[in-house]
């Protein structure tokens, strides 16, 4: 009869014990589960190219920068859909949209309806496009004052040329090339008007055999420089000015890196701010639609580093003098071809 107490002591010892181990363990875990933080979702940034897409040495990569800045300085996750035609760009708005991303950026004029349409969609999302205006309060639209750099480069292809005649190609002739073209030819007449510009576009801004082509006619009619705006059409421009040993201008991008011995400068578009800036607008909470215009003064276009590589500096002060006296606004670049045919070069 002792012998059976003693084991039903023990027994009920060792359920005691068992049941207390498996409150402090089952205590444990439920503290564990209970102070641990869960995993923050990274914000989405989101970009829809023109058809030049990513690759394009030029407008596309320049903005995509914006995005990688933001990556590194923000935590986002960025994201890229490459739209070859224009047919793809509500669909590919679209998606993004369904996905919920942050920010939703279409790239270039063209993308301007479409990124409206889906806008209006979803107008609890936020949207912005690059050179194009789309008045809504989700859509913040980035513009450049392109005419100002232009005009430089002008400038500078009128004080360097040899033959007494220089060119300029571009993609397609939109609003946004034709400021080009017009700072451009003004800047030319400013510094030297006795210079003759060839003007020549190629209907698109992914044709680098196009681009080519429409430098070489420039460069067989005399011209020494051709500035190129026409994304990766342009790259076929950079080409022909290889194989002639002439120079051209480069865009949106410091480009002499391309031809270090044939671009002469490039006029920076700095599409890496202006989207790394709306980005950060959504980042911290405080997204405002409207438009956003960058020029000389805010910083937002550039006359690229690489251009003392190959322009005396005589003709670079001079050209630094027009840069001074735009953001003074003592001289305004026509932004457009009907400007231009009112402009008279300042007395300088």
């Amino acid at each position: 009869m002792r012998e059976k107490r003693v084991v039903v002591f023990f027994v009920s010892l060792l359920l005691i014990l068992a049941s207390g181990f498996m409150l402090f363990a089952g205590g444990k875990q439920e503290k564990t589960t209970g102070t641990s933080a869960p995993k923050e979702k990274k914000m989405v940034m989101a970009m829809v190219t023109n058809q030049s897409g990513l690759g394009d040495q030029a407008f596309n990569d320049a903005t995509w920068a914006g995005f990688k800045l933001a990556e590194k300085k923000l935590g986002i996750t960025p994201k890229v859909m490459e739209a070859r035609e224009q047919a793809q760009y509500v669909p590919y708005l679209s998606t993004l949209a369904e996905q919920k991303a942050d920010l939703i950026v279409g790239v270039g004029f063209m993308i301007q309806d479409a990124v409206k349409e889906v806008a209006e969609m979803y107008p609890d999302l936020h949207f912005g496009i690059v050179d194009g205006t789309v008045k809504l309060p989700n859509v913040a639209s980035l513009h450049f004052r392109e005419d100002q750099g232009a005009f430089l480069m002008g400038a500078i292809a009128a004080k360097m040329t040899k033959s007494g005649i220089v060119g300029f190609v571009g993609g397609m002739s939109t609003p946004i090339t034709n400021r080009f073209e017009a700072g451009y030819r003004a800047g030319v007449m400013t510094a030297n008007p006795k210079v003759k510009v060839l003007v020549s576009y190629a209907g698109t801004f992914a044709d680098p055999a196009k681009g080519e082509e429409m430098a070489m006619a420039e460069y067989n009619q005399g011209a020494d420089i051709v500035f190129q705006v026409a994304g990766q059409t342009g790259m076929g421009v950079i080409n022909a000015a290889k194989k002639v040993n002439k120079w051209a201008i480069g865009v949106d991008r410091d480009q002499n890196y391309l031809a270090p011995d044939n671009v002469l400068s490039s006029m920076v578009k700095r599409l890496d701010i202006a989207v790394f800036n709306a980005i950060k607008m959504v980042v911290d909470g405080k997204f405002k639609g409207g438009i956003y215009s960058y020029g000389l003064k805010e910083g937002g276009i550039e006359i690229a580093p690489t251009t003392s590589k190959h322009v005396p500096k005589e003709v670079l002060d001079y050209v630094n003098m027009l840069k001074d006296k735009i953001i003074a606004g003592e001289i305004t670049p026509p932004a457009t071809l009907k400007e231009l045919e009112s402009y008279k070069p300042p007395k300088i």
